[in-house]
């Protein structure tokens, strides 16, 4: 009877011991898998690698390597590559060829890279396979030649899409189905902005920018008669965006700066209400439905503005460099120049709205 009750006891030990072995089982199913190695999704403690701002890195099995990155207003970017794996080097192609020692301890990633520059940590965290989301890709709905064939921001005047050919001097107004030129409006200044004013008046403006001065002109676009110029803003202005009558945004792209400016017409040309440092240098601009869309390279940033500069969505024209962008009622348009071949073109796209 002993034996039996000691049996029973150390049985009873046993399942308890399997219960608990279990229980920790499963907690620690939570924590990223080590099984493979220094692959998967990791999160970038401290360092930067190939582009500002790396938030998380990508190692993946099929030999590529996939930076994603995000700044502090929410601006976007990501920068993909191809990569060799041995035990102790990730070999990475971008602008040449760079070799990163690394050490694996659990979940804890170091990347030490080349000419003595400080260590990458990185932290492995679930693999969502969520790389592709990180940007939206844009797909093209249609595209024409242009003949200004140089970068510049573009607008919609409700009928035509407008740009400045620099060649002539004129602003050439671009039928949006067959990409002909239906009309033109002589410039005496070399352009890098034009803007149709939001605005039902008989008297709505064209506002044109670009100079090395900072200021921008405002015409009637009824008679191209000028109404006013502006006072200085940053130099080389790329981008001009109507809120409202009276309101616009502008961007320099020397300052690399946003300006929220208010216009009082022919008497008081206006004053500056908000400025805003931007870190980079912006190109064309387009406000919409309460938001502020701004290109940078091959990005476009969808931002509010309420409570300051927040990007809210970033998306992608691969392969293109984009320099102005506008909107016709339905779709959007870029003035974009293909890194494939040589020429700009107009190009529509979806962003959704």
């Amino acid at each position: 009877m002993k034996t039996s009750t000691k049996f029973l006891k150390n049985l009873l030990l046993f399942a308890w011991v399997v219960v608990l072995t279990s229980c920790n089982k499963d907690e620690a199913s939570a924590e990223p898998e080590q099984t493979d190695g220094i692959y998967g999704k990791w999160e970038v403690v401290s360092g930067e690698i190939l582009i500002n701002d790396a938030k998380y890195i990508y190692i993946n099995t099929d030999d590529t390597f996939i930076v994603q990155s995000e700044d502090n207003r929410g601006f976007r970017d990501d920068y993909k590559t191809n990569i060799t794996v041995t035990d102790i080097q990730i070999t990475i192609s971008a602008w040449g060829t760079s070799i990163y020692n690394y050490t694996l301890e659990g979940n804890e990633l170091t990347l030490i890279p080349p000419y003595d520059s400080p260590p990458i940590l990185l932290r492995r965290i679930a693999n969502d396979n969520e790389a592709d989301n990180w940007i939206e890709r844009l797909s093209i709905l249609d595209q024409g030649n242009v003949p200004w064939g140089r970068d510049m921001d573009i607008t919609f005047d409700g009928e035509f899409l407008l740009g400045y050919h620099g060649e002539d001097g004129n602003i050439l107004q671009i039928n949006p189905n067959d990409f002909s030129i239906a009309g033109t409006i002589p410039s005496t200044t070399r352009l890098s902005a034009v803007e149709i004013e939001k605005s039902d008046s008989s008297y709505r403006q064209l506002f044109l920018g670009g100079s090395g001065s900072g200021t921008f002109d405002s015409f009637l676009y009824s008679s191209n008669s000028l109404y006013y110029t502006s006072i200085p803003v940053g130099a080389y202005i790329r981008g001009i965006a109507s809120i409202e009558p009276g309101q616009l945004w502008l961007n320099s792209h020397n300052e690399e700066k946003l300006y929220k400016y208010k216009s009082n017409g022919a008497l008081s040309p206006g004053e500056i209400l908000e400025t805003i440092d931007l870190g980079f240098q912006p190109n064309g601009m387009d406000y919409r439905d309460g938001y502020l869309y701004m290109v940078k390279d091959n990005k476009i940033f969808k931002c509010t503005t309420s409570s300051g500069l927040r990007a809210v969505e970033t998306y992608s024209l691969d392969y293109h460099e984009i320099d102005g962008i506008t909107f016709d009622g339905t779709n959007f348009w870029l003035n974009a120049e293909s890194y494939e071949e040589e020429g700009y073109k107009l190009i529509k796209v979806d962003l959704g709205v």
